[in-house]
């Protein structure tokens, strides 16, 4: 058999130039879409793996310190207001105890002494708020309320109806 140009072909190397699609084939597909997946599970902020882990469901208690809070806020936060996250505006629980009776201080260092002593601030205080909401734990990321992840030594921003601030939570329980 001749081409256009005038050589020969064989039978065995036209077949050979059309070949179908093969096992090999299969596998590097299979193997390019393994590697996509990976990536963007890497790269995605909720990861296909956290959605496949047992997720339990609590009753969380958190307290949340707010320290050195002027005096003319003392009594803008009140049990049952509801706790909103400042970045995220998600509700974080409702205020379920209060206390502001504990006198903001802090620690001054006299040069000429050559100690420190405790300043206490007059019309300065610490503002300890309980806080109350329906959370979950997933092992290896902890508790959390809508997504906000709730931790002992965790700053949080959080906004009541009357008083925005940020704070640090400083004890946390839970009950089934």
């Amino acid at each position: 058999m001749k081409n256009n140009s005038g050589q020969a072909k064989s039978d065995k190397a036209a077949a050979k130039g059309r070949r179908g699609f093969n096992f090999i084939d299969f596998l590097l597909i299979l193997f390019a879409a393994a590697i996509v997946l990976t990536a963007i599970n890497i790269v995605s902020p909720m990861s296909f793996i956290d959605k496949l882990r047992a997720e339990k469901s609590y009753t969380i208690h958190y307290t949340v310190e707010f320290t050195g809070v002027d005096d003319e806020f003392l009594e803008k936060i009140k049990e049952n207001d509801t706790v909103v996250d400042s970045v995220s505006k998600y509700s974080l629980g409702s205020v379920e105890a209060v206390d502001y009776t504990t006198q903001y201080s802090t620690l001054e260092y006299n040069d000429t002494q050559g100690e420190g002593a405790l300043a206490v601030h007059k019309d300065k205080y610490n503002v300890i708020v309980t806080i109350t909401a329906d959370g979950s734990y997933i092992e290896g990321k902890g508790y959390s309320i809508n997504d906000r992840r709730i931790a002992v030594g965790e700053k949080l921003s959080l906004r009541f109806p009357d008083y925005v601030g940020e704070g640090y939570c400083i004890t946390l329980s839970t009950e089934e």
